[in-house]
């Protein structure tokens, strides 16, 4: 593939605390970029703690892309933690400065790394189809086994027969896409390498600063797919992703102790700002009764239940005892600590 045909492409990593995992995947980064017409990254620091934020940017300077005026490589220091969506809208706000228009964004977790040829093959497909606003890749662990990277949007149906944990009603009510070796269409892909047209971004304007971690980008998928703009996983392109690293979750799960408040917030955000508070509310409801009941079955059966501490009380507080008309987007970011529990 000749230089100008893999396009622009601008690709933004929002950090807090993981400055070792930028660094260290920076080189593979630069190296599939360096087949692009034009390229930069951003690097949102969102308030890290301690000297992160300095250890990153002494970090750069061993990077000849971070030098000069005209650098591809640069890095924001935001002056609050306000989340993903808040860290990439700070990115977004200096699109229009480059001096030239990319043909789409990449966001990028910090602790992911791209393999060889994943960006050109998300481009491949996104390219493939005018009307395709959002393409994410199959995602590998470390050890080479992927997990699961194309899902249905949330619903009750999805939630009450996924807690339920009976394997008939479930298949019925899928979150997720089976996995397919060509390019697949879903509602929403994976956050963690989302490309996104820049066509689709210019319409749909910034991410939804009032979640602060977790459902934003599927809320993003959604505002898009209104519009007309097509969500695809493309599973020949590979991304490493070393799960729970910069948050401590791994999908919904926890890796140990509590959940954090906010996954509970995006959560309630997500469907009462998307449905409404009543049937938010309701598969809330319905969410909890499906638990207790899938918890007895798997009782009668011999089987393990697992489930993060309090996470049926902390459901409870942040649907049925909380506001649910989801408030305007945070006019002010908030800093709470991503790996802090209740």
């Amino acid at each position: 593939m000749n230089e100008s045909s893999q396009g622009r492409l601008v690709v933004i990593i929002v950090n807090y605390g993981t400055s070792a995992l930028v660094l260290d995947a920076l080189p593979a980064l630069l190296s599939e970029l360096s087949g692009f017409a034009e390229s930069q990254i951003f690097i949102v620091d969102n308030a890290s703690p301690g000297n992160d934020a300095d250890a990153l940017a002494e970090g750069l300077r061993a990077f000849p892309e971070a030098q000069g005026e005209t650098a591809r490589l640069r890095l924001l220091r935001s002056p609050v933690n306000g989340g993903f969506a808040a860290g990439n809208n700070v990115a977004f706000a200096e699109l229009p400065g480059l001096g030239w228009r990319p043909d789409a964004v990449l966001l990028l977790n910090p602790d992911a790394e791209v393999l060889p040829g994943a960006l050109a093959e998300m481009m491949r497909v996104m390219n493939g189809n005018d009307k395709i606003g959002f393409v994410g890749p199959r995602i590998e662990n470390p050890d080479g086994s992927s997990w699961v990277a194309a899902f249905n949007f949330p619903s009750m149906g999805g939630e009450v027969f996924g807690a339920l944990g009976i394997d008939f009603f479930a298949r019925h009510f899928r979150s997720t896409i089976p996995d397919s070796t060509a390019p697949v269409r879903a509602d929403w892909v994976t956050g963690t390498a989302l490309l996104i047209r820049t066509d689709t971004l210019e319409a749909l304007g910034n991410m939804d600063d009032g979640y602060f971690l977790y459902y934003e980008e599927v809320d993003y998928m959604r505002s898009g797919a209104a519009l007309g703009w097509q969500s695809w996983h493309a599973p020949d392109a590979r991304v490493r992703h070393i799960a729970g690293a910069a948050t401590g979750i791994v999908g919904k799960n926890v890796a140990r102790g509590r959940m954090p408040a906010y996954w509970f917030q995006a959560w309630a955000r997500y469907f009462s700002k998307n449905h409404g508070a009543f049937y938010t509310r309701v598969t809330a409801l319905l969410k909890i009764a499906a638990h207790w009941i899938g918890d007895l079955q798997r009782r009668l059966r011999g089987r393990a239940t697992s489930r993060p501490e309090h996470y049926l009380g902390d459901l409870a507080s942040a649907t049925l005892l909380a506001r649910l008309s989801p408030p305007p987007a945070a006019e002010t970011a908030t800093t709470p600590d991503p790996r802090a529990k209740r």
